[in-house]
């Protein structure tokens, strides 16, 4: 029997990182920050406020886990968008997520915008209450180690 060794000079893993699952942080919303009215004005007029929308639900999308360099939360956020005079279709849904460790200090803030668009109805020419699904990729440096996260609407006063 004739053995050949294979030799190689190039890495075998191709360019893959390592990953663990680790435990997904708990997730609050914020009762100060939980609905969003467009526009944002200091004096609120109705006829003017575009549609109001408001954090409902979350999930994370499979497991959060970590690799070499960072910690990965794939988090789905379900918000419900209610019209009350909207100019066109378009919305756009600032959001801010803030990131506590174990002994309840904030470690990190991220601010994301979610760009989607209401629902019209054809026949009777009137937008609809929206339900959006919208995914939100988390990295983390592996240095922090997140217990919880505190999701909410940012305030933007025009």
């Amino acid at each position: 029997m004739l053995f050949i060794p294979i030799i190689s000079c190039s890495n075998t893993n191709n360019g893959t990182k390592e990953t663990a699952d680790i435990d997904c942080p708990s997730v609050y919303f914020s009762s100060e920050n939980n609905v969003y009215v467009y526009p944002e004005n200091e004096v609120l007029d109705l006829e003017e406020v575009s549609f109001k929308a408001s954090l409902n639900n979350y999930g994370f999308d499979g497991n959060c886990f970590s690799n070499s360099e960072h910690n990965n939360y794939n988090l789905q956020l379900l918000l419900i968008v209610e019209p009350l005079n909207p100019k066109n279709e378009n919305i756009t849904l600032p959001i801010f997520i803030l990131f506590y460790n174990s002994d309840n200090k904030l470690v990190d803030k991220q601010y994301f915008r979610l760009e989607e668009k209401l629902n019209f109805d054809k026949e009777t020419l009137k937008y609809n209450s929206t339900e959006i699904i919208s995914n939100i990729n988390i990295y983390q440096n592996n240095d922090n180690s997140i217990k919880y996260l505190t999701i909410g609407f940012v305030k933007i006063l025009l």
